[in-house]
Order: structure tokens, then C-alpha cells, then sequence
């Protein structure tokens, strides 16, 4: 959320609005040494995009932006 991680509440918004998408999913972050995301949707549940620690502590604010972007596309797509 904006009051755990502001930052990367504010990556996932700028790319919410990039790609059009007006219902922002939930954004977790998993404690992992793997550097992997990943989006899961559940029927009639929001949307939920995951991001290792491991990621979060190798990957520029820009790359993650990439990531979330990446992940956000699947769920435009409806991949999920």
C-alpha cells in the first residue's frame, strides 16, 4: 500500500495509468532469494501481482516499473 511501501504503490499506479487499467490489483511482496513476479486472479476476487524481495533488491525503480507493467499486461490480457 501507499503507507507500507509508497514507492512502489506509486510504480504500480504511474503503470496502472499508463496501460489504462482503472481497477489497480493488489501488490504484494514475497520474501524470496529468487527474483521472480507473478499475477494470479481469482474469479470475482481482485487482481493480486507478486514481487520477490530478491527482485525488489536487484532491479532499478525503472526495471520493477517494467515488471509490474509486464505482470499488469497478463491481467489486461486476461492471462490470469
Amino acid at each position: 500500500s501507499d503507507k507500507q511501501l509508497p514507492n512502489l504503490h506509486k510504480l504500480l499506479l504511474e503503470a496502472c495509468k499508463v496501460l489504462e487499467i482503472s481497477s489497480t490489483p493488489e501488490l504484494y511482496v514475497q520474501s524470496n532469494s529468487q527474483a521472480n513476479a507473478f499475477t494470479t486472479a481469482f474469479q470475482g476476487n481482485t487482481p493480486v501481482i507478486v514481487v520477490t524481495s530478491a527482485l525488489l533488491d536487484r532491479c532499478s525503480d525503472r526495471e520493477i516499473q517494467a515488471i509490474i507493467g509486464h505482470e499488469l499486461g497478463h491481467l489486461k490480457c486476461e492471462h490470469s
